[in-house]
């Protein structure tokens, strides 16, 4: 009888967690940009995973120059959590996470690389991965990445993803600077 309960209230729990992804999706906030630093962001970001996994370690290379822009700053916390959280999950909360910037002048873009050493993802998933409702996770939504990919396109941006030599994922985002 307990185990029974005990699987019904993991279960809600499952359920909420889904039902909330998805009222997310459907009625996301437009996008509200104001002068922001993107380190500082991508700081706050790490800062929730950062000493929390002994065996994640975290490297940022930032660019010197990277430009002061337009943004919504919790929009865009979303997106690097919803990756990282992901390269966690992928890596088995084991390994190596590099975030880095450049400022591209000559193009007025910036360029955000989060790669991992994990597993990789299979060819045939990469062009599904920011489609609404795809997962490769048994628990999954479908959603982070959709989310992920629609904060990017409403600051007028672009997400791709790569394979990261020798071994993992890497992310590439790339901003209009102000």
């Amino acid at each position: 009888m307990e185990e029974g309960a005990e699987t019904i209230v993991k279960e809600v729990k499952t359920l909420k967690t889904l039902v909330n992804e998805f009222s997310g999706f459907a009625r996301m906030p437009a996008a509200n940009p104001s002068a922001a630093d993107l380190h500082q962001i991508i700081d706050s970001a790490v800062g929730i995973y950062q000493g929390a996994y002994q065996d994640v370690s975290f490297e940022r290379q930032y660019a010197a120059d990277l430009p002061s822009t337009l943004l919504d700053k919790e929009q865009m916390k979303r997106v690097f959590v919803n990756l990282i959280d992901n390269a966690l999950e992928a890596m088995g909360q084991r390994g190596e996470i590099v975030i880095g910037t450049k400022y591209r002048a000559h193009l007025q873009m910036m360029r955000v690389e989060l790669s991992d050493n994990g597993p990789g993802i299979p060819p045939e998933d990469k062009e599904k991965l920011f489609l609404p409702y795809f997962s490769t996770k048994k628990r999954g939504t479908g959603l982070g990445l959709a989310i992920v990919n629609r904060i990017i396109s409403d600051h007028h941006g672009y997400i791709r993803v790569e394979d990261n030599k020798p071994r993992g994922t890497r992310f590439i985002i790339e901003l209009p600077a102000a």
